[in-house]
């Protein structure tokens, strides 16, 4: 059964997740506990691209047959949603719960409608986008209803690596970077001094002291221990690199991997893994879309243009907006750029959106 709005079926995701073992074990605790008046509601909230669909599908797969699966992947606009719920037995999982509201007059009923359901003997394991979690929590009893609330934990530069070579289809090479040689703290340079009596020129040498250096050879000999005393693999610098520049995000870091790792490219360096850098200057009309689909992940226009003002042109907006390649238009439907995410967050925070 299935709508374009609300989709019950299997999906693509890999089964394979990484860092998130022990979230799953302790949801596997809690669809397991035998006492049904001690299970409480899952919210699981994330930010875009962080892995939270994956964790949602090997959930479902964990569960079998016993639950009631529903796989949200645009705005709820239908009663499909609605009969399925009504039907559903005693366990049910609903991903990306975002999508049952949006920011307008008359646009959170269908969330609200959700949260009573929701406030049932029935257990339902969720999952959020988490910027409209943190809006949503101040104006609905999000907390009440999902009292068991689980964040997502940024990837470490190991998970990551794990990530990328599970996917990776050809034999990597790393390769050392060029060491920068050690400035010397003492220089010598040559002073000229005339001698006019003799008709010559006399050229001294001259002691010139970089006392920075200097500062740093003395602390290296008194205070061996606070040296690193093991250099880092060329590939841990890589994967480290990655973990700093994607935060941890496992979507982000594909991108940012996808962008900067050529299939063809044969030896990776860590200075070939660099940092998205976007400078983002927006009217407040275009900071607001870009804010909407940071709430909503994926929007065609059309919806776009049902939640904003209508005096807006948004079709314009739009054009702008992917000009500055922090936003995808595919297949009729708009999206941010992953390796983006964190610049949007920023500006969007520097703006007071979010």
């Amino acid at each position: 059964m299935a709508s374009p709005q609300c989709i019950i079926k299997e999906t693509d995701h890999s089964s394979e997740i990484f860092g998130f073992e022990e979230i799953l074990n302790s949801i596997e605790a809690a669809i397991e506990e035998p006492d049904s008046d001690r299970r409480s509601n899952i919210a699981i909230i994330a930010e875009p691209f962080s892995g939270r669909s994956e964790l949602f599908h090997k959930i479902s797969l964990m569960c079998g047959e016993r639950e009631t699966k529903i796989l949200l992947n645009r705005l709820v606009n239908d009663e499909n949603f609605w009969n399925v719920l009504e039907k559903s037995g005693d366990l049910v999982l609903v991903d990306n719960c975002h999508l049952l509201y949006s920011q307008k007059i008359g646009g959170f009923e269908r969330l609200d409608r959700f949260l009573n359901a929701a406030s049932s003997e029935k257990l339902f394991i969720t999952t959020w986008n988490q910027f409209s979690w943190n809006y949503l929590r101040f104006v609905f009893p999000l907390e009440r209803v999902f009292p068991v609330r689980i964040e997502l934990p940024k990837l470490g530069a190991a998970e990551l690596e794990k990530m990328i070579m599970a996917t990776c289809e050809r034999e990597l090479t790393f390769d050392e970077e060029v060491a920068p040689k050690k400035k010397e703290w003492m220089e010598l340079s040559e002073f000229s001094v005339d001698l006019g009596l003799f008709k010559r020129t006399l050229k001294l040498p001259v002691p010139r002291i970089d006392y920075f250096g200097l500062e740093s050879r003395i602390k290296e000999k008194v205070w061996p221990s606070k040296q690193k005393t093991e250099e880092a693999s060329v590939e841990d610098k890589v994967f480290q690199r990655l973990r700093d520049y994607s935060d941890g995000n496992p979507g982000v870091a594909k991108a940012i991997w996808n962008k900067n790792v050529p299939e063809a490219e044969g030896v990776i360096k860590p200075e070939v893994i660099i940092k998205p850098q976007y400078k983002i200057d927006l009217s407040y009309d275009q900071a607001f879309l870009l804010y909407l689909l940071l709430c909503m992940e994926t929007v065609s226009i059309d919806e776009l243009k049902d939640i904003v003002d209508s005096s807006s042109d948004v079709n314009r907006f739009v054009r702008e907006l992917e000009r500055t390649d922090l936003i995808l238009f595919e297949n009729g439907l708009l999206s941010l750029m992953p390796e983006a995410l964190h610049s949007i967050e920023s500006y969007l925070k520097s703006v007071r959106l979010v």
